[in-house]
């Protein structure tokens, strides 16, 4: 397809090493996205220590690449079922954890029996201590 295509068509680049690292996402050997813009690779060549690139520019890559993100943000960022379950999942992640603070239960000092070294030594539980003398079964 591309022999018989004028060179005046092609886009032309000159990249330096670092630049072809650091502003190009490659696809492939012989294709790459710079700028957000599909290129296939025609010809090649290295002049010191930049090379030159001729490329197609590949229009209806560029644009399915381009229609995919959308769709892709839009299903993300527009699905209420996904913020939902986001949020449900979210929550159970934080109810799996808790701090001192957050404890909706009041404590007395005396309730503090269990020694739990993250929490700063101590971990507060709602325990009371058995009856004395124990309860006599009838």
């Amino acid at each position: 397809m591309i022999a018989g295509v004028d060179r005046d068509e092609f886009v032309l680049f000159k990249f330096t090493d670092a630049e072809k690292e650091n502003d190009l996402r490659w696809e492939h050997s012989k294709e790459f996205e710079y700028k957000g813009e599909m290129y296939d690779i025609v010809e090649t060549q290295f002049k010191g220590d930049t090379t030159y690139y001729w490329c197609w520019w590949d229009y209806e890559e560029t644009q399915l690449n381009k229609q995919l993100d959308g769709l892709l943000a839009f299903a993300y960022k527009k699905d209420t079922r996904t913020h939902k379950n986001q949020k449900i999942l979210q929550s159970f992640y934080k109810s799996l954890y808790f701090s001192d603070s957050k404890i909706p239960f009041a404590f007395h000092s005396d309730q503090l029996n269990l020694i739990c070294p993250s929490q700063g030594g101590y971990f507060k539980t709602h325990s009371h201590a058995p009856p004395v003398p124990p309860p006599e079964l009838v």
